[in-house]
């Protein structure tokens, strides 16, 4: 279930939380937060859910919400005051006797997104971003990203990271990098994180791809309007196995995600993400796996 996975997560880039639904009075947070929201620098649809509040400590509560809002009136509000246009959809469920409601703001594909015509104390051509699980002004080097750099797609294609040779001390991960731009990217950095439901488990260095594993002088350029389509290769330790609460025979039983980053020479980051992958090993890798069940 949807609603139940999110809940799992904290508020990030992709999802936020609210205590109640927005009222007239405060639309112009609804359009902020959209806009921000639209503006995160990530791939895939993005959420913000009412009736629950999230605490310091990253604990959820729930409140019932009493007058629901047609989802019409938003959807209107968000047409008519941002641009290019969004496709919003709100749905109400209920959910351990609570009404709660899901304001799903599907895969934007057209950055940057900016108030088109003022509203109530916002201007037109406001623009805000989402950074983490806050909202921030649109800097000169986010309209850069978006104009330039923006349309850089991370696909992990099988979520599926291998770490097989033992040799190199690194894992595979087979990944598509597409550069939609006209401009030539070049990466230089990057890594990979292995979260569970709750938390992050371990993190993996981008050192190469292929056979190709140069370490620190890594250095990949995408040229413009081109893909580059590989298994890449991630720093991986007998030790990850261990957090990764690996069996003997290096499968693991948790609920995982994933999330790469890259960042290329001009300091932009990109964010891809992949939800239910696998993790296994084989080998040298499970030395200490191996040791601890002897124990």
């Amino acid at each position: 279930m949807l609603l139940e996975k999110l809940l799992d997560q904290t508020e990030s880039e992709h999802l936020d939380f609210k205590k109640g639904l927005y009222v007239r009075t405060n639309y112009d947070s609804l359009l902020k937060d959209v806009i921000a929201m639209a503006n995160a620098k990530i791939i895939g649809s993005r959420y913000i859910i009412f009736g629950v509040k999230e605490s310091a400590q990253q604990e959820k509560e729930l409140f019932n919400i009493i007058q629901p809002i047609d989802a019409a009136t938003y959807q209107e509000l968000i047409f008519e005051n941002i641009e290019p246009q969004l496709d919003c959809q709100i749905h109400y469920l209920t959910y351990k006797n609570h009404l709660l409601a899901i304001l799903e703001i599907r895969e934007p594909k057209c950055q940057p997104y900016l108030l088109k015509k003022d509203y109530n104390k916002l201007h037109k051509g406001f623009c805000y971003i989402r950074r983490g699980s806050k909202n921030d002004f649109a800097t000169r080097s986010d309209f850069d990203y978006f104009y330039k750099q923006g349309q850089f797609e991370i696909h992990i294609l099988d979520g599926y990271l291998r770490a097989v040779d033992a040799e190199s001390s690194c894992a595979s991960l087979e990944c598509s990098f597409r550069n939609c731009t006209d401009f030539p990217i070049t990466i230089y950095k990057g890594f990979l994180e292995v979260w569970d439901s709750h938390k992050l488990r371990t993190q993996h260095r981008l050192f190469g791809h292929a056979s190709y594993i140069p370490g620190a002088d890594y250095r990949l350029e995408i040229p413009p309007k081109a893909e580059i389509t590989m298994d890449f290769r991630f720093g991986f330790e007998s030790s990850d196995c261990l957090r990764l609460e690996m069996d003997e025979y290096g499968h693991c039983d948790l609920d995982l995600n994933f999330k790469l980053y890259l960042l290329d020479t001009l300091g932009n980051e990109y964010v891809g993400k992949a939800q239910e992958c696998v993790v296994f090993a084989k080998g040298k890798f499970l030395w200490k796996v191996k040791k601890l069940n002897k124990f």
